[in-house]
């Protein structure tokens, strides 16, 4: 998912008076929709990154049913893909579904919520109920008595109309009617828009995951919150399979676009 806050020094044309100018324009529109603090903490997490490899995320949970989620816009249907539908999906450049991922994906047990305009998939998001990998290569591990959300994507000309919100509250409504807690999910930590659309939905924030790269290695950390959700993050197995893991994609947030 695309970072929120553009540092403007990434545009190598600009002179340094239009970079602090544009630095400055950015702060005060994360400000103004995010508030002061907020806004200071993502742009402290930029300045860090821009030295180490360093990432925070929130690890957040739902486990109660929004009713203003629920509803369907006119027109719209909503349940979970087979497998024929998503594989025709992987033709498709606007789904960013390719054949790999969906093998790997359905061959662990993941499933695909989607909200289905006619014929056209509009929103989808992925649920795994065993250890999932991130784009950089880390594994996400959770308790089972949860599922994993990760992976949403609205396409383009439904943004706006909150249906990743939707799909996932009625993802959440169906995992819970099978015996599931609720979902588990993590937000980078300076991804303000998506976690303003989170907690606008009912998550709730569990602990902090941190992740440094050291000498070529990422350690991480956790606090004490993740223990109860059995989240963490953690290297791959050696033989690669994150569905034994020991120790995809992505993205800011767990790979969601709003």
């Amino acid at each position: 998912m695309a970072r929120y806050l553009r540092w403007a020094w990434d545009i190598p044309f600009l002179g340094p008076g239009v970079r602090v100018q544009r630095i400055s324009a950015e702060f005060r529109s994360q400000v103004s929709a995010f508030g002061f603090w907020s806004a200071l903490r993502a742009f402290t997490f930029r300045a860090i990154q821009r030295v180490i490899d360093f990432k925070v995320l929130r690890g957040m949970c739902i486990t109660v049913v929004a009713p203003a989620f629920l509803e369907l816009p006119a027109g719209m249907s909503a349940d979970f893909l087979d497998r024929d539908t998503l594989r025709r999906m992987t033709a498709e450049a606007k789904y960013d579904l390719t054949a790999e991922f969906l093998d790997d994906a359905l061959g662990k047990g993941d499933a695909c919520y989607a909200i289905v305009d006619g014929d056209e998939p509009a929103a989808y998001g992925w649920y795994a109920h065993s250890p999932t990998l991130m784009s950089d290569g880390m594994v996400v591990q959770f308790d089972p008595a949860y599922v994993y959300m990760y992976k949403g994507l609205t396409l383009d000309v439904y943004r706006g109309r909150r249906l990743h919100a939707i799909g996932m509250t009625r993802a959440l409504a169906a995992y819970q009617a099978r015996g599931f807690k609720g979902l588990v999910s993590y937000i980078e930590s300076d991804n303000l828009n998506s976690l303003k659309s989170a907690y606008r939905m009912g998550y709730v924030d569990f602990g902090r995951v941190f992740i440094i790269r050291v000498l070529g290695r990422r350690v991480t950390f956790r606090t004490p919150g993740c223990a109860a959700f059995g989240f963490g993050i953690a290297p791959p197995s050696r033989n690669g399979d994150p569905g034994r893991g020991a120790a995809p994609p992505p993205d800011r947030r767990s790979g969601s676009s709003p």
